[in-house]
């Protein structure tokens, strides 16, 4: 019970920290913000991947079996950097290309979602 809520204070922290990181790059990169609409998005996508490890620590917290735990990870960590490229499309304008991506994510995260439920049960 102490590790679970362990696991899920981390996770609920890196979910805070990742969010925030995506909203304001700028604070941890002195890099100027690109003029260029689709750069300055994916310049907030790698901060998704904390947002995805903090979801996998809030609901999935055992290693084996194997197969559950590659999927949920795979599973998260496209959810994370959705949240990311989605804040990003918010902050930065909407691009064509943009949408294209959140496209191929939902569409690569449905397989993963499905194989979680399939071999969890």
């Amino acid at each position: 019970m102490e590790t679970t809520l362990i696991f899920r204070f981390i996770g609920a922290i890196l979910i805070i920290i990742g969010i925030f990181l995506a909203a304001n790059p700028e604070l941890v990169s002195s890099k100027p913000v690109p003029e260029d609409t689709f750069k300055a998005v994916e310049r907030r996508i790698w901060w998704g991947l904390l947002i995805g490890i903090g979801i996998l620590f809030q609901f999935h917290r055992s290693l084996f079996p194997w197969q559950p735990t590659l999927s949920a990870t795979c599973a998260c960590l496209l959810i994370g950097l959705l949240i990311a490229r989605l804040i990003g499309i918010a902050l930065d304008g909407s691009v064509a290309k943009q949408w294209l991506n959140v496209g191929i994510e939902i569409i690569i995260l449905i397989p993963f979602i499905w194989w979680y439920f399939k071999v969890r049960a």
